[in-house]
Parts: C-alpha cells; structure tokens; sequence
C-alpha cells in the first residue's frame, strides 16, 4: 500500500487537529467541496506537507495527468496525487489537515484503507467530509446544507441527526464506515448541488458548505467573501438558460413542481430529456467556469 510522501518534516503535536477531506468525482458534484477546500487553504494559509502517489488506483484516461511549466519554457507532468496541506486557524487555535483525495477506479478495498491511514495519521480531534448531492431543484433557489454523523460525541456537541444510509456507495461511503469503525469523530457534509448543472464548478454551493462548517466547528471563515462570485454564476447561468425557452419552461416547472412536491406533474417534462437540452445550454457557462479550477489549484 502507498504510504504519505511527506514534502516537509512530519507534524509533530498538532493542536487539537481539524482533517477536513474532499473527495474529486462523484462524492463532489460541481466541485462545491473543492472550490470549499481551496477557500480553506487559502485562509488558514496552508502549505502542502505531504502527497500519496495513487497510480494503483485511478485512470488516467478519466484523470489525466496536467502538463504545466515552471518558467514559461520548461515543461513538467502533474500526476494525480492526494495532496495533504497544513495550515492553522489562529482564532479557534487549532490544526487544520486538508486532504483532497482522488477517486479510485479500481483497488477501493485496499484505497478505502488508505485513505483511513492517511487521516488516521494525524490523530484528528474531528474529521469533516465536504461533498455535494444531486438533487431535482432549480439553480435559483437557496443551497440546502445536510450534516450527519455516527459519532456519539458529534452528534450530542452539534446536533447532528445519524447518517444510517445502507445500500451501494461511493468511496467517500466506504472511507465513512473505516473512520467510524476506528471511533473517529466525522461529519459528513453535503450541500443539494441541480442536477443539471454537476459538471459546472459552484461558487453557490461552495459558500454553503463553508457557511455550515464555520457555524458547527467555530471556523475562522467567512462565506460572504462568496458572494460576488454567486452572483456571477447566477447570473451566467440564469442568461444562458433563458435563451432557450424548452429549457426556461423545464425550469420554471421545476420550481413548481418542488414547492407542491407533485412528482406527476414534473413528469411530463422529464420525458423530454430536459437533462440533455439543459447540459447543451450550459457548455457555454462551462467553458466560462471551468477557469474557477485551474485558478484555484
């Protein structure tokens, strides 16, 4: 099993460590705990300490490797990794861990441990989750913020409703049930990402997530320092999909549909693919969005 290539000098005696963890693929719709995580590493001004080299696991014609230069001239290869950075939030005088893990296409039994190895490294305090969940809403309405746990000391100290999902999972699942068997205290967060808009980065859902995680662990955070780029994603988006009036009306019942939660009369448009003419309608905003990731990483 690949170990923690550590890039500076192993952490000794962290204080009351925070791990919060992502992971890149289907755990992470819109890219909502990405955008989130990286706000993390900018504001506790993290550096990375560590990597794991996961070329057992992925597939690189899914995750391909990036080619980057260094002065303008001399090219090198980013493989994908799962990269480890440090950083301190003053104010709550803690240890903030940020992993952001790759998802696996194949060997998961033996990545699910990894990945426990790799939090479990740091003797996390707490551990929370960012991810996102697809769900049939339309873009213009407020980002729901679900939280759960099964740890005992979580659930009493936040509030926080029991995660008793059974049945198939993702790798963020396997890895959840790994900590929880090691009696590590996480939350898993998740924020309702439009089912049409996955491939799309979300600052919206992005602000969400961070607004939770500084009102439950008492974060130094500050979701507003989202806002300018919510409005701008709404406003895009809003724009592209009103040029198209299958889409807008698609939309717009939608709406209806969700406030008078009658799944007949949402069925109708569902059987015009309204999916597929919206994914259409939002390549442009894609190739807009899409530069949120490579200035961000």
């Amino acid at each position: 099993m690949a170990e923690i290539c550590w890039l500076t000098r192993r952490p000794q005696k962290l204080t009351r460590p925070l791990v919060v963890a992502v992971f890149d693929g289907e755990d992470d719709p819109a890219r909502s705990g990405f955008l989130a995580l990286s706000y993390m590493r900018e504001i506790f001004q993290t550096r990375q300490i560590g990597e794991v080299d996961v070329e057992n696991y992925v597939d690189y014609e899914e995750n391909r490797p990036f080619v980057s230069t260094t002065d303008g001239s001399s090219r090198q290869i980013e493989w994908p990794t799962v990269n480890i950075y440090r950083g301190k939030d003053r104010k709550a005088k803690r240890d903030v861990i940020l992993i952001s893990f790759v998802e696996p296409r194949v060997g998961w039994r033996s990545y699910t441990a990894l990945a426990v190895e790799t939090i479990m490294a740091f003797a996390p305090e707490e551990v929370l989750f960012l991810a996102g969940q697809i769900v049939h809403t339309p873009h213009t309405l407020p980002i729901e913020v679900s939280v759960r746990s099964n740890s005992p000391k979580l659930m009493r100290n936040l509030g926080l409703m029991s995660d008793n999902y059974v049945g198939p999972t993702t790798i963020m699942g396997a890895v959840q049930v790994g900590l929880d068997a090691a009696a590590i205290p996480l939350a898993v967060m998740w924020s309702s990402v439009p089912h049409y808009l996955i491939q799309t980065p979300s600052p919206k859902a992005a602000r969400a997530l961070i607004s939770k995680a500084e009102e439950l662990f008492k974060l130094t955070l500050d979701a507003r320092d989202f806002d300018d780029a919510v409005a701008e994603y709404e406003e895009t988006i809003t724009k592209i999909i009103e040029s198209d009036d299958e889409v807008f009306n698609y939309l717009a019942r939608l709406g209806v549909a969700e406030i008078e939660e009658s799944a007949s009369e949402l069925s109708e448009y569902v059987a015009m693919d309204p999916v597929g003419l919206a994914t259409d309608m939002i390549d442009e905003a894609e190739d807009y969005l899409r530069q949120i990731r490579r200035d961000t990483e």
